[in-house]
């Protein structure tokens, strides 16, 4: 009797045993702590989730010009930061001029200017701009597009004047805002700033109002290497053709899949899809906004966007919005690896889609920088450069190289590296060695 009951005991506590085992196992998370291997997460291209409309719709540096003293920013906490304080602003006028001459600030008591200047990549449709900002107005606002806003706090009530690219128009628009409450919120993202410079290039930059700003000795900057994954083509292909029948070529490189009403064309080594609409053309009676509206509304749809992304230009001929990653707020460019999500919105519906499909999936530690040169020794460069026009050079900022690493391992690893980019006769390029490639 006594032997039964050791052997129950004994197989009750077995079976206990069995089961903390078990629940060790499955619960267990090996501890790495003690080694700096981590490797941190970050968005994914592609992969997100539904944005609001002015995350990717912002400037790409703000700038704050008092008297003598200029700072700047491209940190995004402060250049969206800031708008979000302005949420039902009234405008009470706004006039669009054909001449510079309307851009007038006012002047403090003491005769010293104080304004600021936000900075688009492109030029941007004001209705977006209002949308964005959540502006009211009693009147129709007009078709206008700007690249500048010299935002005017100076006088006791904010004025903004909106600047087109070409430095031909601006459009004056006024509002309820104080522009002591205005100049209360920059200052609390004071810390963001750091010392920036304007430079001339050619008569119209001449002034302190349209100037071309940037950091002026931006020193060492972090070159970041990301992990990537990537995006299958048949997932993309069962997004939009919808059931549509599809035949596979392969023409050098690219792989082209047909259908009856859609097409798209993929090529592995630079990650580069495009999709077309068969049924679509590029006709259109809408307005910028308009487009912009649908374009962005087609990518928040499937997750085509991310939080890092810019809605870097907008091409009204074509009706094409262009939208690039940003890495530590600096735009991403790239020789080698598709590096924009660019869409072309027809009449009914999208005409043409195109994006990388690889996903920048995580961060790998590293310490490596690159020293950049001052933006005065940019400017003096081309300058001396026979082959460039220094009159040509509409902007100047600090953007991210990405390229595939040279090192081969089994990971798939980007690189990151900081280089001054210059928007040279209406086309960005990379700054080196005094030439732009």
């Amino acid at each position: 009797m006594n032997r039964e009951r050791l052997k129950s005991t004994i197989l009750f506590l077995l079976v206990i045993s069995s089961a903390i085992l078990t629940y060790m196992v499955w619960s267990y998370q090996p501890e790495f702590s003690q080694v700096d291997t981590s490797i941190e997460s970050t968005s994914n291209i592609g992969q997100g989730e539904s944005l609001e409309f002015g995350s990717v719709m912002r400037a790409y540096q703000l700038i704050w010009v008092d008297g003598n003293s200029v700072k700047g920013t491209i940190k995004e906490d402060a250049v969206v930061g800031v708008r979000e304080f302005l949420k039902d602003t009234e405008i009470e006028n706004i006039d669009i001029y054909n001449n510079m001459n309307r851009l007038t600030p006012d002047v403090k008591e003491d005769g010293g200017e104080e304004f600021l200047i936000v900075d688009y990549p492109s030029e941007m449709p004001s209705k977006s701009l209002f949308q964005v900002l959540g502006f009211s107005y009693e009147g129709a606002l007009p078709d206008y597009s700007f690249d500048r806003i010299i935002v005017d706090i100076a006088s006791p009530k904010v004025t903004f004047y909106m600047l087109n690219e070409a430095l031909e128009q601006v459009a004056v628009a006024e509002t309820d805002i104080d522009s002591s409450y205005l100049l209360s919120i920059v200052e609390e993202y004071e810390d963001s700033f750091e010392d920036y410079v304007g430079i001339i290039t050619n008569q119209k930059t001449s002034n302190n109002k349209t100037a071309i700003y940037g950091p002026e000795a931006p020193g060492a900057v972090s070159i970041e290497h990301f992990l990537m994954t990537q995006i299958g083509i048949d997932t993309m292909n069962d997004i939009l053709f919808m059931g549509d029948e599809i035949e596979v070529n392969k023409n050098d490189d690219v792989y082209v899949y047909e259908g009856t009403h859609n097409l798209s064309t993929y090529n592995p080594n630079t990650y580069n899809f495009v999709y077309t609409n068969l049924d679509e053309s590029l006709s259109s009676n809408r307005n910028s906004h308009q487009t912009i509206q649908r374009s962005f509304d087609f990518l928040n749809s499937h997750g085509g966007l991310e939080n890092e992304h810019m809605l870097f230009d907008y091409e009204a001929d074509g009706n094409e919005s262009t939208y690039r990653y940003t890495l530590n707020g600096y735009a991403v460019f790239s020789d080698e690896i598709s590096s924009v999500v660019t869409t072309k919105y027809g009449n009914n519906a999208l005409f043409e889609y195109q994006r990388p499909l690889l996903n920048i999936s995580a961060e790998v530690p590293n310490d490596e920088m690159k020293s950049l040169a001052r933006l005065e020794d940019v400017r003096y460069q081309i300058a001396l450069n026979e082959d460039l026009d220094l009159q040509k050079v509409s902007k100047i900022t600090i953007g991210y190289d990405m390229q595939f690493s040279d090192v081969q391992t089994e990971l798939n690893l980007l690189h990151f590296t900081p280089q001054w980019y210059v928007k040279y006769n209406d086309e960005w390029m990379r700054f080196n060695e005094g030439g732009l490639h």
